[in-house]
């Protein structure tokens, strides 16, 4: 079985992302099997026990991860942001954020304000790798502030938040779906977003499922 090509789609088009009968295949292990999912712009709740293939369908839409069979439709400007904080060892979180933004070609002026707002202020200039596991996380998170782009996916992201955190992350995402972006959350206990989702889909044992 050979992979499919991810095609972009255009911005007209309602769905940010979609899968269609699509199948993962890692190590000779099924991990999806047949899905077909649409994401449309607000808050969609990815759900599932841990190993049901959460992950790998959040990556599955991101693009990284490839097809054995089925299409792939994403838009052109995806974030994922793993369970493990996507961040460069060696640079500042303030240079981090200004890697990403430079990146894609965006505006860098709001990167203070977005650290300071996430708790990372007095921190922006410390080496990531001597920031706390919650001070990376919330670095990561303010990546959803500063990079405008039309598809987020979040895996586990309230994982070492504190209060404020998990409060940070509720007013992100409500200002994310308020400007009519995607926002796909894989979370397998939290249901601090529930009254905020347009849909969701439980995933288990390699099946998903929309409501």
């Amino acid at each position: 079985m050979h992979a499919r090509t991810t095609r972009p789609i255009m911005r007209t088009v309602q769905s940010a992302a979609s899968l269609h009968d699509a199948t993962v295949v890692l190590d000779d292990r099924v991990i999806l099997r047949a899905v077909s999912v649409a994401i449309d712009p607000g808050l969609t709740l990815v759900r599932g026990p841990n190993g049901s293939g959460k992950t790998t369908l959040l990556r599955a839409l991101a693009g990284l991860v490839p097809l054995a069979r089925g299409d792939r439709r994403v838009a052109d400007g995806v974030l994922y942001i793993g369970h493990r904080p996507m961040l460069l060892r060696g640079l500042t979180a303030r240079e981090n954020l200004e890697f990403f933004v430079r990146f894609r070609g965006g505006d860098t002026r709001g990167i203070d304000g977005a650290l300071r707002a996430w708790g990372v202020g007095e921190d922006m200039d410390r080496p990531v790798e001597r920031l706390s596991a919650g001070e990376r996380r919330r670095a990561a998170l303010a990546r959803v502030e500063t990079e405008r782009v039309p598809l987020l996916l979040l895996d586990e992201p309230f994982a070492d938040l504190d209060d404020a955190g998990v409060t940070r992350l509720r007013q992100a995402i409500t200002r994310a779906r308020d400007d009519g972006r995607a926002i796909v959350v894989a979370t397998h206990a939290h249901r601090e977003l529930d009254e905020l989702a347009r849909a969701q889909i439980a995933v288990d044992n390699g099946a998903a499922t929309a409501s």
